[in-house]
């Protein structure tokens, strides 16, 4: 999603939203908690359902993976300015529960 514009964390949903691949999601149920810190701090939460996205702005119920970071990183990771392994073994992004969702996560969007 490297040419996508957005400047906030609701518009980063928007794009990703926009960019989904459902034929790539098909038989996924996983839903995955963020905690942003920073200028946009808040929990939100998406959710991939056999081939649907959804996100909102809430704790999900059942996480299956829980991410914190910085609301620009964040931003940074989805624009491609930010590696999502640097920053994770850099420890600008952690990561709770299934560590493979989010290396599935990626695989789920168009890549512009």
């Amino acid at each position: 999603m490297a040419d996508s514009n957005f400047d906030s964390i609701a518009a980063s949903f928007e794009a990703l939203k926009a960019n989904f691949l459902p034929n790539m999601a098909q038989g996924v149920n996983k839903t995955i908690q963020l905690d942003f810190t920073g200028r946009e701090e808040g929990t939100w939460n998406m959710s991939v359902e056999n081939g649907a996205f959804s996100y909102g702005q809430e704790p999900a119920s059942s996480p299956s993976a829980t991410v914190k970071v910085d609301s620009d990183n964040w931003l940074s990771i989805l624009s491609g300015a930010m590696d999502p392994v640097s920053a994770f073994m850099g420890g600008k992004i952690q990561i709770a529960g299934d560590m493979g969702v989010m290396m599935q996560f990626q695989n789920w969007f168009k890549r512009q």
